[in-house]
């Protein structure tokens, strides 16, 4: 009788809904699966989410990102890229009240400037500088002759 009894009691438990049976619970697990990270006991994370990062931030609501993503890696060992994506999916399942993570966006180099288009020379400027000699006369160019030496057309 005692064998039949601890056999129903085992076969109870193993039948039993398991402890994250709720749907926001069910709905955390299942986005941590679509990540493909491996984030171990689902009650473990379900706990490291609520304790961890909800925790932090009824403690304190202006907790840096960073400062909850450094808390949840020193909790689980898990890469930060990974504790970056936990951290926001507890936040959106357990305490969206915080609102979201906001990782910080890359940074864009600005583009380049257009090449000139073919044909079109840029204007030039001419430095009208009394103590500097005119670009053509400075640049071995052309020089004018003053007009009594202009020779005239026959």
């Amino acid at each position: 009788m005692a064998v039949r009894a601890i056999a129903l009691m085992a076969l109870a438990v193993g039948l039993a809904a398991p402890a994250y049976a709720d749907t926001t619970d069910d709905a955390f697990i299942a986005n941590l699966n679509t990540s493909g990270m491996n984030y171990g006991a689902p009650e473990r994370a379900i706990q490291v989410a609520k304790t961890v990062v909800c925790g932090t931030l009824s403690d304190n609501p202006n907790t840096s990102n960073a400062d909850l993503i450094a808390k949840v890696t020193g909790a689980t060992n898990w890469p930060m890229v990974n504790a970056a994506y936990f951290t926001g999916a507890a936040i959106q399942a357990y305490c969206p009240q915080y609102g979201s993570l906001d990782l910080p966006k890359p940074v864009v180099p600005p583009k380049p400037a257009p090449p000139p288009k073919q044909g079109v020379q840029p204007a030039l400027t001419r430095n009208t500088s009394p103590h500097q000699s005119p670009p053509e006369e400075s640049q071995g160019g052309p020089k004018h002759k003053p007009p009594h030496q202009i020779e005239a057309f026959s």
